[in-house]
């Protein structure tokens, strides 16, 4: 049984055109280019994980954010500008920065 978030990030990845991932780095690809679905289900910001934010830079991705039924696509290089400088958090086994829920709608 997938999880919900797995179910969702399929289901916006198809409406938007694209080819969910099984298994990679980003969860698929709209236009022969990486996305990343980002959900903000009970948080006020979205988790960016460092290597896959530098791949979808890298590779001209973008992130499709998902909170309360909307979503919204955006492309990584923007979300980089959008993200706070210094240091990325290192709680979890990945690093990662946050970005605000309402910085993106």
């Amino acid at each position: 049984m997938k999880s919900w978030h797995t179910k969702q990030e399929r289901e916006v990845i198809k409406r938007y055109g694209g080819r969910p991932l099984v298994k990679y780095g980003y969860d698929g690809r709209i236009n022969g280019r990486p996305v990343e679905v980002r959900s903000a289900r009970k948080d006020h910001r979205y988790r960016i994980q460092r290597n896959v934010h530098q791949d979808l830079v890298r590779k001209s991705g973008s992130y499709i954010f998902c909170k309360a039924g909307k979503t919204k696509k955006v492309p990584a290089a923007k979300v980089s500008k959008m993200l706070p400088g210094g240091k990325w958090y290192k709680d979890r086994h990945y690093p990662h920065k946050f970005l605000k829920v309402n910085e993106v709608f």
